[in-house]
């Protein structure tokens, strides 16, 4: 920590060296930015999930949101699709570029196994997973005051869905191991026939390789919680990949959180559902380290409370993801609104949606009204927005006033890029030490164009131009699951498509003056004034999830 108050310091001889830039116009300041490289608070050095926008898209925008770099490896080292990664390589990458770093953050699932999809197969042996993971150790040894954050997940019920025929034992090996926890280790005869038919039905192989692969990953997230409590890790996050209440997945848990407790490492290890938006949390979690800064957060459900709503593919009671959400980036929970840095507003199911949804609009304008700083979290939709909701809130709500908005995949996942990017970007506009224009405003492009990108995403894309993608697959004769030689054409309709919907979406930031930061009595601001390009890309050969990158104009 004294080489991060070294570089605070630094960074605040830097900002005294910028006054010239203040008599600037904010024009002549924006070209000067285009021009050059503004130098970050801090790096932070991350070995993402794998190489899908979320693990490393999300987290470098929600970083330079907050002036931080976000380094990954070379791409060529995190694999594709159901080519895994080379860890080996990622750790000696870690090692070579360290004395750059000011914080790591690595996931195991990549740097032991090769990234998520691998992690779900047995084909890595427990002993090359184990000597990948030694890195970590390297790096506690060489570089003894830099923060590393370290995080895994505890195997989801299903495989991956990587063909026709793979979704297929994805439904049938996700519903034998809830039947089995279910008939075996709980003693619940209803479902044992089902049960046995399971066991006939699936391929051997198959089964064999996902118990392989669970038993393997047990024991590394077992190792990693010991190296928590030998000081080697800082912090460390459990994520529950897909799951439910009942499956082969509780009785690891359990073994997990009973052992944190008896190390007494509850603090600085987690176990919560969640799994692709552990980055961007963790990002949160080190800008507030750097800054000295832990957001409070007062949290309101739209709909029903999170302590009675067990979310889609999750285990646990929703307030209790979002507690453990808050508390890993960070932040602090308050039950007194006034106390409120952050007012996050959790769009949850509900009976009367039309009434509960204009109820939700009506607090957010409310909240806007009095300069709060609200966050959204949209999880009411498995894997998109609610449709009805964003549409009422663009056309009431300006949007450019939000703090932070996310409607992607499982409610875990929206809660950790929603609450991720509120607490970075709270905190960088909170700090006190003083920067440049430029600063401010190369972390508040990155911010719109993540906002932007939210809506464009997780509406557009997902209500959108992903059931058009899905049918004009259908129409050419190929599988959503594997592109194959359709690839080129069904990436190219996605594109054209993407690029319209955003663009329609830009309508809502654009000509938009916005608070780019402060320094003394003097508040600075920009205007959004051009989306000059949209990047489009399907990133695996499926159309789950889609490359987009907005590039903003502030001046």
């Amino acid at each position: 920590m004294k080489k991060v108050k070294k570089l605070i310091c630094l960074m605040m001889v830097f900002s005294l060296c910028t006054t010239a830039f203040f008599s600037l116009p904010m024009s002549d300041v924006h070209a000067l930015g285009k021009q050059g490289k503004v130098k970050p608070l801090a790096t932070i050095l991350l070995v993402p999930l794998d190489d899908r926008p979320a693990n490393i898209y999300f987290p470098q925008h929600i970083g330079k949101a907050a002036g931080i770099d976000v380094l990954i490896p070379p791409r060529e080292k995190l694999g594709y699709f159901t080519s895994p990664g080379d860890g080996e390589a990622i750790g000696e990458w870690l090692l070579e570029q360290g004395d750059h770093a000011d914080a790591f953050v690595i996931s195991v699932s990549m740097l032991a196994y090769g990234g998520l999809i691998a992690s779900r197969t047995g084909i890595q042996s427990y002993e090359k997973a184990v000597e990948n993971v030694q890195i970590i150790k390297n790096i506690r040894e060489k570089y003894p005051d830099k923060p590393i954050y370290v995080y895994d997940t505890i195997q989801r019920l299903a495989v991956t869905a990587i063909s026709d025929e793979y979704l297929e034992y994805y439904n049938e090996v996700r519903e034998w191991a809830i039947l089995y926890d279910k008939v075996v280790n709980l003693g619940m005869e209803e479902g044992r026939e089902r049960l046995e038919e399971l066991q006939r039905t699936i391929p051997p192989h198959v089964l064999e390789d996902y118990l392989n692969a669970r038993a393997r990953n047990h024991q590394i997230n077992q190792l990693l919680v010991d190296w928590v409590d030998e000081g080697i890790i800082d912090f460390l996050i459990l994520a529950q990949d897909d799951a439910a209440e009942y499956g082969l997945h509780r009785a690891e848990r359990e073994v997990l959180v009973n052992k944190i407790e008896q190390l007494q490492v509850q603090d600085r290890a987690f176990v919560f559902p969640g799994a692709d938006e552990i980055d961007a949390v963790l990002v949160a979690r080190f800008v507030n380290q750097l800054l000295k800064q832990s957001p409070a957060f007062y949290v309101e459900y739209a709909g029903i409370h999170g302590s009675e709503w067990i979310a889609p593919f999750e285990d646990t009671t929703f307030d209790y993801n979002v507690e453990k959400h808050i508390l890993a980036a960070g932040g602090t929970i308050v039950e007194n609104q006034e106390d409120a840095d952050i007012y996050l507003l959790l769009n949850t199911p509900s009976d009367n949606r039309p009434e509960d949804i204009n109820k939700l609009v009506n607090r957010i304008k409310e909240l806007i009204d009095l300069n709060k700083q609200v966050a959204i979290g949209d999880v009411i939709e498995v894997n998109r927005s609610e449709a009805v909701f964003v549409e009422m809130l663009l056309e009431q709500i300006d949007v450019t006033k939000l703090l932070a908005y996310s409607g992607w995949n499982t409610a875990g996942n929206t809660l950790g890029i929603t609450i991720g990017h509120a607490a970075s970007r709270y905190t960088f506009l909170e700090q006190t030490s003083g920067m440049g224009v430029p600063q401010y405003l190369h972390a508040a492009k990155a911010h719109y164009e993540f906002l932007l990108h939210r809506f464009a995403k997780d509406d557009g894309y997902k209500n959108v131009v992903h059931p058009r993608a899905r049918n004009f697959i259908q129409s050419i004769g190929g599988s959503e699951w594997d592109l194959g030689d359709h690839y080129d054409e069904v990436n190219g309709f996605v594109q054209e498509q993407l690029k319209s919907e955003t663009e329609n979406y830009f309508e809502h930031f654009a000509g938009k003056e916005v608070y780019i930061g402060s320094r003394g009595n003097k508040d600075f601001y920009a205007t959004i004034s051009k989306l000059e390009d949209v990047h489009v890309k399907l990133p695996w050969p499926r159309i789950f999830e889609a490359e987009l990158e907005p590039i903003l104009i502030l001046e």
